[in-house]
């Protein structure tokens, strides 16, 4: 727990890089458009956040931090990251309703430039309405919902940012600062090892207990499973797999299709709407069906576009879909497009949720596909692939259905021809290569585990591309360790302190003499010797953090010839850290601009007040969480 919270550490934290979403994302947008019958999970004063919200908001958290750890789910915290944002959605609500309180808001003028300047809505360098549309009708919402979205948005970035630059600093603060940041230290370090003190050195039982009773508390034997499993892996499916001409034949006609998919097609439709705001189905059906009689008995499509068409965006265009994307009108209406082969053909009446469509294909350009000959070695290669791919998906069909039938590894390995393995006293944080998956790891450690499924699992796909199935014999829960259980690695921790001990009582003089002598005289008499490793900026890798760390703790040196020195204990060494002089790098030469940045990311006094206006608001205001149903 505690080094999650580290991960996260910081009140307001990364949860907020969520929450506090850059104004103009158009990303997840949908969340914002909850409907009136929404279960309500929290209320700020008088405003509402939906139990759908603070879902969304958690899984975006979560998946954030998933990436960090490499997906795997056993290494977070749930429960820390709800709390976490919970919190931070308490404080979007806060600062959002006290930005509109305070004025602190873009006029519709405003918003509306700012919405056509976004990428999502360019083509050629220039707004798209039609894109515009497209994005609308495929997060269903409408433009006042987009602005709202936007509206709060820019909101919160105003009253953030306005407090966070309100803080004051001086032109000497400023340049106090980026003298402190832009400092190197030309240091020197000796390495002391360990190991050569206190070889002999064991702890006594009482030694051992008395520790073990003052550290209780961090002594806890891990949740662990005794586990048996079998492992199905694609490559037993290579040798099996033979591609036939048929199969030859179907990948070609797939990457044909793929070829004339990724074609570029300008297109053109009539659209005759249903739902609320347009005509019942059968009644647009029927017109749809009166509109394809007259194409067939040679009417002009841009004569029918403007006699029929209820899009008024493309009507203006005589039909002409702006910037078309697959995926804008949904499946069906894609499936017609790429259904048109030549230039002028129209499809048959195609219904969306929108309402029913005549397509015209205009131009269609970028498909040249190659004769299946000079294509051919490539294609053997995907066919054997997919032939791979299927006996394989086929195998772990099976081998599910013979896990569920016989609840016994024993049979599935002899399906397969593959050995079951066994391990014991696996906990979470192990290295198998097969069991630390994060996949395997979920499944191994989940609830129902712990409390008592004992049947053969369903096939486990890993992130190696194997499939693993499992069968836990026993689970252990998280305990305290017993005092023998602890008891090695307490001698090793006692052992440790000891030749820490020992090694800095060996160089205790030397530390003494630095303080009264000159560098050159201190080292005269001594036998521990020094790497020279020159100026080391901050922040610059050059030394291990906490090393650095302790190069920027000591003081100036007094004198010339004089070195500041201070120990370290890391891994297996006594660290001697010592510093002869301290300049400023010659590189960090920042322009004022440059200054201002680092002056806000390195000083906490704007994120300090900041969250104390966050404080303040809180004590004003009135939040309640609401019990959730079941």
């Amino acid at each position: 727990m505690e080094a999650f919270r580290t991960l996260i550490r910081g009140w307001l934290g990364k949860v907020l890089l969520v929450l506090f979403l850059t104004p103009l994302a158009l990303v997840g947008i949908e969340g914002y458009f909850s409907g009136s019958n929404e279960e309500v999970a929290i209320q700020v004063n008088d405003q509402e956040i939906t139990k759908t919200e603070l879902d969304n908001w958690i899984k975006s958290q979560k998946d954030q931090y998933l990436q960090g750890v490499g997906g795997d789910e056993t290494l977070l915290n749930t429960k820390v990251i709800e709390d976490q944002v919970y919190d931070a959605a308490i404080v979007r609500a806060l600062l959002i309703q006290q930005a509109e309180k305070l004025g602190l808001q873009l006029s519709d003028e405003q918003l509306g430039t700012l919405l056509r300047k976004q990428q999502a809505f360019q083509q050629d360098g220039q707004f798209s309405q039609q894109l515009l549309d497209n994005y609308l009708a495929s997060s269903r919402s409408t433009i006042n919902q987009l602005l709202t979205n936007f509206r709060q948005q820019t909101a919160l970035s105003l009253i953030t940012q306005s407090v966070l630059s309100t803080s004051l600093h001086s032109a000497k603060d400023t340049e106090s600062l980026i003298k402190l940041i832009s400092q190197e230290r030309t240091t020197h370090l000796a390495e002391i090892p360990l190991a050569n003190f206190a070889q002999d050195f064991v702890a006594t039982d009482a030694a051992v207990k008395a520790y073990y009773d003052k550290n209780i508390a961090s002594y806890n034997r891990a949740a662990n499973v005794d586990v048996k499993y079998v492992v199905l892996n694609k490559s037993e499916f290579q040798n099996r797999a033979e591609v036939t001409e048929q199969d030859l034949q179907q990948v070609y006609q797939a990457y044909s299709a793929n070829l004339a998919k990724d074609a570029s097609r300008e297109i053109s439709h009539i659209m005759i709407a249903t739902g609320d705001d347009g005509h019942k189905d059968a009644d647009a059906s029927k017109l749809a069906q009166t509109i394809q009689a007259e194409l067939e008995a040679g009417a002009k499509f841009e004569d029918l576009v403007k006699k029929y068409s209820e899009d008024p965006v493309s009507k203006e265009a005589n039909g002409k879909v702006d910037g078309y994307t697959v995926g804008a009108f949904g499946d069906a209406f894609d499936r017609a497009v790429l259904g048109l082969k030549q230039s002028g053909q129209t499809s048959a009446p195609v219904k969306t949720e929108f309402g029913y469509h005549i397509i015209r294909l205009d131009q269609l350009s970028g498909v040249d596909v190659p004769p299946l000959a000079s294509v051919r070695d490539e294609l053997m290669t995907q066919a054997k692939e997919k032939k791979v791919e299927n006996m394989y998906q086929d195998a772990i069909g099976h081998a599910n259905e013979t896990a569920l039938e016989t609840d016994s590894l024993e049979a599935l390995a002899e399906q397969y021809k593959v050995s079951v393995q066994t391990a014991r006293n696996v906990q979470a944080n192990n290295t198998d290569i097969v069991l630390s998956d994060a996949q395997v790891k979920q499944k191994l450690f989940s609830e129902q585990i712990a409390e008592g499924d004992r049947n053969v699992s369903t096939g486990i796909t890993t992130t190696a591309g194997s499939t693993v199935w499992f069968k836990v014999s026993e689970y252990r829960a998280e305990r305290p360790q017993t005092l023998a259980e602890a008891k090695a690695d307490i001698q090793a921790k006692l052992k440790r302190a000891e030749q820490v001990k020992q090694a800095e009582a060996s160089v205790k003089q030397l530390l003494a003499d630095f303080k009264t002598k000159p560098a050159k005289d201190a080292l005269a008499t001594s036998k521990v010797n020094f790497t020279d490793l020159g100026p080391v900026p901050r922040y610059s890798a050059l030394l291990p953090d906490d090393l650095e760390k302790v190069a920027y703790s000591v003081p100036a040196p007094t004198k010339e010839g004089f070195w500041s020195v201070k120990s370290a204990n890391a891994g297996e060494y006594l660290f001697i850290v010592a510093v002869s002089a301290i300049g400023q790098n010659p590189a960090f030469n920042l322009t004022d601009e440059q200054k201002v940045q680092v002056v806000n990311r390195f000083d906490p006094r704007g994120q300090n007040e900041l969250n104390d206006y966050i404080e303040y608001l809180r004590s004003q205001a009135k939040v309640e969480r609401k019990e959730q149903k079941n």
